[in-house]
């Protein structure tokens, strides 16, 4: 294993700190770049890649990593960390929920061995991020801390989440990361069926807030949670502060049968019983065209737009909670 830790042009010799610039493509106008920070430990451990902004409007995570790259001391560090604040920098500038305003994609779902070419209509942004984003920073990693929260539209249920991978000591390593970060609520998500053959890190995820809102404490509860993760991974000193129990769920989503106005009678959080009406949909003279049952009991995890369109996401309910130590 290198003593360097390289993102491209940015090298970090063993125990320093070196801050600047992810190249993704060239712009009708320029380079487009991302702002990143190296920081190489003085001593041996895992590589661990840290970032936020995913989703450009999704906040406390990304202002905790900027944090957590000041105050990140290599003397202190065992291992490599690699600080991508905001990835998706195009949708953090144009507040823009989910994707951005140049492709309109999601980067989430745009993870691709070989960006498309061809054509000369909408732009491929979101492929160039996402490919240069693998490529020169996550397919170093051995885990992530992918930083997460209620967008603009979403009131959101505060907690980690994974995806298990159908191998049993991997998922419990990963869910025990999860734990480790501190929250209550930890989502879990069954193995993918089909989707890109890329290789990503061991990734925690987290919820932290939501609608758009970025609030200072909690934005210092990931902080907290992220150098529980690092002391959990032994690249830095001490254990981490993690609750004696937590409650773990699968997520469940309930979808609009009509378009209109929703108006919710709960709240992210919430817990609700198999039958409870959670809200309803009217048009715009006020007929109730929907009323909203939940058919399992749970947890209230997420609550989405007013604006609805038939088919949209109306809530994510986490059902079979069971506690875990």
């Amino acid at each position: 294993m290198s003593d360097i830790l390289k993102v491209q042009d940015l090298v970090a010799p063993k125990g320093t700190k070196k801050q600047g610039y992810l190249n993704i493509s060239e712009k009708p106008a320029g380079p487009h770049r991302i702002p990143l920070t190296l920081v190489n430990g003085s001593g041996d451990g895992p590589t661990l890649v840290i970032n936020g902004g995913e989703h450009g409007s999704e906040y406390n995570g990304p202002a905790a990593t900027l944090t957590v790259m000041r105050d990140l001391d290599p003397a202190d560090v065992n291992g490599k960390v690699i600080i991508v604040p905001m990835v998706n920098t195009l949708a953090f500038e144009a507040r823009w929920m989910h994707g951005n305003p140049v492709d309109y994609r999601d980067l989430t779902g745009h993870y691709v061995e070989e960006i498309p070419r061809g054509g000369s209509g909408v732009p491929k942004i979101t492929y160039q991020v996402a490919t240069t984003f693998h490529r020169e920073v996550l397919s170093q990693g051995d885990y992530r801390l992918n930083l997460h929260g209620g967008d603009l539209e979403e009131d959101l249920l505060t907690g980690t989440m994974y995806r298990q991978k159908g191998d049993a000591a991997y998922d419990a390593e990963n869910l025990a990361l999860c734990r480790a970060f501190g929250y209550e609520w930890i989502r879990e998500s069954p193995p993918r069926k089909s989707g890109t053959s890329l290789e990503f890190p061991m990734t925690v995820g987290t919820e932290a807030g939501g609608m758009g809102r970025c609030q200072s404490d909690i934005v210092e509860g990931v902080i907290k949670g992220i150098y529980n993760v690092m002391k959990k991974l032994e690249m830095l000193p001490g254990e981490p502060e993690v609750p004696p129990r937590a409650k773990l769920y699968s997520p469940y989503h309930l979808y609009a049968e009509r378009g209109g106005f929703f108006i919710s009678n709960v709240r992210a959080g919430d817990m609700v019983e198999e039958g409870d009406v959670l809200g309803v949909i009217k048009d715009l003279w006020g007929e109730t065209l929907e009323e909203i049952a939940v058919p399992t009991d749970g947890v209230i995890h997420m609550v989405t737009s007013p604006a609805i369109w038939e088919g949209d996401v109306t809530y994510e309910i986490g059902k079979d909670i069971r506690e875990i130590s």
